[in-house]
């Protein structure tokens, strides 16, 4: 492909990887409005982030095999059609469980649609320059979860909700028009199978576990029943993996843990990843229903984040390439931990500037070490692996991102329950639920920072 072809394409498939990873937080600051309109408790309402990573996370193992099976350019095509006709159900529902299946289906297409972009850039670019154009390609896709917030902030202020996914049908027919004049089939097909028995228990094991995480929220107690859901969701899980390495052709293929950088990479960008989208959905919730400020004041404070994000994924690749991984990954987790765990006791008096500049501290440090960790755990693993690996990853957070969210719902449900069985003030039981979700993600930090010490400064092929 000449360099134009290449920077054509790129675009195309980067500007409809920028709608899904946008309307993966869009509902953020939209999310009290919609409760007051369809009369839903914030442990339901949260359903439309969750239920959207949970979806994107199911679908995502089926992205490796669609990759080798389908030519990227109807693949892509595909995807983003699935994408338009859920934005186009959630957009005129009628009702929060038809709202729900329509941010499913959007879901459903981001897990398979995902996972290509990382994987065109790898197998486009050398190692030499993976780091610096993941990077460049970072500021695309992280700007997307950054911004979603602080538009449907001021959407929901000035319009209706629905207008949330009304402004986004337009820029996903411009992508598929892109698409067809743009996008090349670089990919080599490859004959592949599939093991539906793989596909039906993963989908199975994740939706049970997840299922069972919202109950907790929701009744305020570990019931028997929760227990016996974790049981089972664990016990499919454990049967998922062990056949996946028993098969030859393996929906997801487990054996890349087999190298040491490639498994502590993974790891940490989970716990990354993790704690950035807890935060995306907890904070705008903490404003408006904490700080008393509204969805437009709440959405604005959210843009230095997504400004400071920006900045830092390229930069954060160039750093990786010159000088490893050492020393960025310390100052990026380090700055992250230490503007995370003020949060755990922010108050009603709490200053929306330091809100503000706290959040976007953490966010900037946090993006600084996303994309150095990924290209380390990738750059373990030979061309072969690549492709797999890089869909475990992004299959492993999109995963984590969805529990990390109802942990952070079900523990914000869990400290306001407990604050009102001891007699507290409903303000003041709310307060205490966030401070113990805010604490869950501090946690999450507090354990990939001690993983730091593990790291060598650069990673070699250690699985061929």
């Amino acid at each position: 492909m000449s360099r134009q072809n290449k920077i054509l394409m790129v675009i195309t498939l980067l500007c409809g990887s920028f709608i899904t990873a946008f309307s993966e937080t869009l509902l953020n600051n939209g999310l009290p409005t919609i409760m007051a309109e369809v009369h839903v408790s914030e442990m339901t309402v949260q359903w439309l982030s969750t239920g959207y990573m949970l979806a994107a996370g199911i679908t995502m193992p089926l992205a490796a095999y669609l990759t080798n099976s389908v030519k990227l350019r109807t693949l892509f095509t595909a995807t983003m059609t699935i994408f338009l006709a859920g934005t186009v159900i959630s957009a005129f529902a009628p009702n929060f469980p038809l709202l729900l299946i329509g941010r499913l289906i959007e879901g459903v297409a981001v897990g398979v649609n995902m996972p290509l972009i990382p994987n065109v850039l790898a197998l486009i670019f050398s190692p030499r320059h993976r780091g610096t154009v993941m990077g460049l390609a970072g500021i695309i896709i992280n700007f997307g979860p950054a911004a979603g917030p602080t538009v449907s902030g001021i959407v929901v202020d000035y319009f209706s909700w629905r207008m949330l996914f009304i402004i986004l049908i337009p820029i996903c027919i411009l992508v598929l028009i892109a698409t067809q004049l743009f996008v090349k089939n670089v990919i080599p097909s490859q004959p592949s199978s599939i093991d539906v028995l793989s596909v039906l228990t993963s989908m199975a094991g994740l939706a049970i576990l997840l299922y069972s995480l919202g109950r907790v929220g929701e009744t305020g107690r570990l019931d028997w029943l929760t227990l016996a859901l974790q049981v089972v969701g664990i016990a499919v899980m454990i049967f998922f993996v062990k056949r996946q390495l028993k098969l030859k052709k393996p929906l997801l293929e487990m054996r890349v843990f087999k190298a040491p950088s490639f498994r502590l990479g993974a790891i940490l960008a989970l716990l990354n990843t993790s704690s950035l989208m807890a935060t995306e959905l907890m904070l705008p919730l903490f404003n408006q229903n904490v700080l008393k400020v509204t969805p437009t004041v709440s959405g604005l404070m959210l843009i230095p984040s997504a400004l400071v994000m920006m900045v830092a994924s390229p930069i954060a690749g160039r750093l990786y390439d010159q000088i490893g991984i050492k020393k960025v990954a310390f100052l990026g987790f380090g700055i992250g931990l230490l503007a995370t765990i003020p949060m755990a006791f922010y108050s009603p008096t709490t200053s929306i500037f330091t809100v503000t500049a706290l959040y976007a501290l953490r966010c900037g440090g946090l993006n600084l070490a996303y994309s150095p960790v990924s290209v380390y755990g990738l750059n373990a693993l030979s061309q072969e692996y690549i492709v797999f690996g890089n869909t475990l990853m992004v299959n492993m957070n999109q995963i984590a991102d969805a529990f990390a969210n109802a942990m952070a719902a079900t523990l914000q449900s869990l400290g306001q329950k407990h604050g009102i069985a001891h007699k507290l003030s409903t303000s003041v039981a709310a307060l205490q639920g966030f401070h113990w979700s805010f604490w869950s993600i501090a946690v999450l930090n507090i354990i990939a920072f001690c993983l730091l010490f593990k790291l060598k400064n650069r990673s070699t092929v250690e699985l061929k």
